[in-house]
C-alpha cells in the first residue's frame, strides 16, 4: 500500500474508539469522584460523614427557585431562632425547623411538648424540654438519634464530635449526668446527691466533661465546678465557689475553662487552678453568649444601667477585650472577633476591640440577631430576615 493511501477501515475503527472514549469519559470521572467521596466518607468521623450527608440532602433546596426572605412572613408564632452551623434554626409551638440561606425549608422536626429548648453546636442540635424525658439529636437535614430518660431533662449539650451530655433529677439524686457517644452509646454516668446541675460542656475530644452545680449551705448559695474524664468516676478537680451561681460553663477548644456566674466570672486551667477572675454587681449581669469555638461575650450593666460593658473572653488567649455601648440591646451575638448588638430596628457590628464596623437598618424591631458566614439573620415580628 502506498504511503499516502488512507486505510478507511483502520480510520473507522480509530474513530469508533475515540467516540467510545468520549462516551466513557464522563461516567469514568463520576465513578472516580464517587470512589474518592466514598473513601473520604468512611475515613471521616461520625460528624463529618453526617456533614457530607447534610450537603447532599440540601442540594434540592439550593437549586431552582427559592422563596427567599423574610421567612414565615405571615406568622407571628416564632419566638426563638438560633444557628445550627450556618443555617437558621427556628423554634415554634409545633417544633423546630431548619432553613437554608435562600429561605427554603431544609428539615422539620415536629414535637408534642411545650417549652422546647435547643442546644446547637457545630451543625448539630440537642432538642429537649424540662417537661418531658424525651429528647432528640438532629443535624441540619435529619434526626440522628432519640433519647428517653427516666425523668424530664434539665439541661443538655452537644460535643464537637456529635456526643451528647444531659442531666435530670431522680428520687435518689438531685442530678444525674450522662454522656453518650456519637453512636448513642452510654459511656459515662455520675450522680450528684446534693446539688442541681446548671450547665454542662464537653471537651473537643469527648474525653472530658465540665459540670457546674448549684447548692445552698447555711442559707448561702454556692457553686461546684467539676471536671471529669469520661473513663473515670472521680473528678479531675472539684472546686467550690461561694456566694456565686454559675450559670454557664464553657470548655473551649484550647482547654480553657470559663465559668460565668451571676456576680463573678472565673477562668480555670485544666488542672483547676484559677487563672483569671472578674467580679460585677449581683444584678449587673445582662447576657452571656458564646460561639462554637468557645469565644465568650459577657455583658453587664454599668453606672446604674445607663451603659453596657461588653467583655470578649477569647477561646485561646488570656487577654480580655472590653468596651462600652450607650444602650441596652435587645439581643447580642458573637462569632469569632465579630460582635452584634440589636436595638430597635438597628443592628450594629463591632470588632472585639469595640470598633464599629457596620450598621444595618432593618425593616422592623429586631428581637434576635445572629452572625453567620452567609449573612446576618434577625427575628423581626415573628419573621426571620437576612441582611
Amino acid at each position: 500500500m502506498a504511503e499516502n493511501t488512507v486505510d478507511f477501515q483502520t480510520e473507522r475503527k480509530k474513530s469508533e474508539k475515540d467516540r467510545l472514549k468520549k462516551r466513557l469519559r464522563i461516567p469514568a470521572v463520576i465513578l472516580i469522584l464517587l470512589l474518592i467521596f466514598t473513601a473520604v466518607y468512611f475515613a471521616a468521623g461520625e460528624v463529618r460523614r453526617s456533614n457530607f450527608a447534610d450537603i447532599f440532602r440540601a442540594i434540592p433546596a439550593t437549586i431552582g427557585e427559592s422563596r427567599g426572605f423574610p421567612f414565615n412572613e405571615d406568622e407571628l408564632s416564632l419566638d426563638k431562632v438560633m444557628l445550627i452551623g450556618d443555617k437558621p434554626l427556628i423554634v415554634s409551638d409545633s417544633g423546630v425547623e431548619v432553613i437554608s440561606q435562600n429561605g427554603d425549608s431544609l428539615y422539620q422536626l415536629r414535637l408534642d411538648w411545650a417549652d422546647t429548648r435547643v442546644a446547637p453546636y457545630h451543625g448539630r442540635a440537642f432538642v429537649y424540654s424540662n417537661t418531658t424525658s424525651k429528647a432528640y439529636l438532629m443535624s441540619r437535614t435529619v434526626k440522628l438519634a432519640s433519647f428517653d430518660e427516666k425523668k424530664p431533662i434539665v439541661t443538655g449539650t452537644v460535643g464537637r464530635n456529635g456526643a451528647v451530655a444531659l442531666s435530670y433529677a431522680t428520687d435518689s439524686a438531685q442530678s444525674v449526668v450522662k454522656v453518650y457517644s456519637p453512636r448513642q452509646k452510654l459511656v459515662w454516668q455520675w450522680e450528684c446527691e446534693k446539688e442541681y446541675v446548671s450547665s454542662l460542656s464537653l471537651s473537643s475530644d469527648n474525653k472530658k466533661i465540665l459540670v457546674s452545680a448549684l447548692g445552698v449551705d447555711n442559707a448561702e448559695i454556692y457553686s461546684r465546678v467539676l471536671l471529669f474524664r469520661t473513663d473515670k468516676t472521680e473528678p479531675q478537680f472539684d472546686t467550690v465557689i461561694k456566694g456565686t451561681s454559675i450559670l454557664k460553663v464553657i470548655y473551649s477548644k484550647s482547654g480553657k475553662i470559663i465559668c460565668v456566674g451571676d456576680n463573678k466570672t472565673v477562668i480555670f486551667t485544666s488542672k483547676g487552678a484559677v487563672r483569671q477572675e472578674m467580679e460585677y454587681a449581683d444584678d449587673a449581669l445582662y447576657t452571656i453568649d458564646s460561639d462554637d469555638d468557645g469565644n465568650v461575650l459577657l455583658c453587664y450593666k454599668e453606672f446604674g444601667g445607663s451603659k453596657l460593658k461588653a467583655v470578649r473572653i477569647p477561646s485561646m488567649a488570656f487577654v480580655f477585650k472590653e468596651f462600652e455601648i450607650d444602650y441596652m440591646p435587645e439581643s447580642v451575638d458573637i462569632k469569632g472577633d465579630r460582635i452584634a448588638f440589636a436595638s430597635g430596628s438597628a443592628v450594629e457590628i463591632y470588632s472585639s476591640a469595640g470598633k464599629l464596623r457596620k450598621t444595618y437598618e432593618c425593616d422592623r424591631d429586631v428581637k434576635t440577631v445572629l452572625i453567620s458566614n452567609t449573612g446576618i439573620y434577625t427575628l423581626e415580628n415573628g419573621s426571620v430576615c437576612k441582611y
